[in-house]
C-alpha cells in the first residue's frame, strides 16, 4: 500500500477543545482514497472517515508536509488517449482537467502528491515521480 499522512491541528467537534488529526492519502485496491482520525485529547472523543478519491483540504495538507512530486513523460510512444485516460481513471479528473495534466506531464512535468502521482505512474507504467524539493 502507498500512503502519506499528515498531521492537521483541529478543534474537537464534540467540546472545542484544541486538538489533532491525521489525514492520510492512499491508494487502496488500485484506488485513491483518503482518510482521517482523530481522537480528543479532552473528552475523548474520536472521529473517523473515509472516503474515495482526493478531497483539496487532505491533498493540501498532504502537499504542505511532504511537498510536490513532478511526473514526466519520456516515453513520446505513450498514446495520448492513455494518458487522458489514466488521469480521469486514477484520480477522478474531467476531461479538461486530464487534457491540462496530460500537456503538462508531455512538458515539464504534472506535479502532485506522491501518492497521486504513484498510482498514475504504475497505470501507464512510468518510472517513479520525483520530489520537487530534491530540484
Amino acid at each position: 500500500m502507498i500512503s502519506q499522512a499528515a498531521e492537521l491541528d483541529v478543534p474537537c467537534g464534540t467540546c472545542g477543545a484544541p486538538g489533532a488529526d491525521w489525514v492520510v492519502q492512499l491508494v487502496q485496491d488500485g484506488e485513491l482514497r483518503w482518510e482521517q482520525d482523530g481522537e480528543c485529547a479532552e473528552c475523548h472523543a474520536a472521529s473517523c472517515d473515509r472516503g474515495a478519491g482526493a478531497p483539496a483540504w487532505i491533498r493540501d495538507a498532504i502537499l504542505a508536509r511532504h511537498g510536490a512530486y513532478r511526473l514526466t513523460l519520456t516515453d513520446q510512444t505513450v498514446k495520448g488517449a492513455a494518458v487522458l485516460k489514466a488521469f480521469r481513471d486514477a484520480l477522478g479528473f474531467s476531461v479538461e482537467e486530464a487534457r491540462e495534466a496530460a500537456r503538462a506531464l508531455r512538458g515539464a512535468g504534472y506535479e502532485g502528491t506522491y501518492v497521486e502521482l504513484t498510482l498514475v505512474a504504475g497505470v501507464l507504467n512510468l518510472e517513479a515521480p520525483v520530489s520537487t524539493r530534491d530540484r
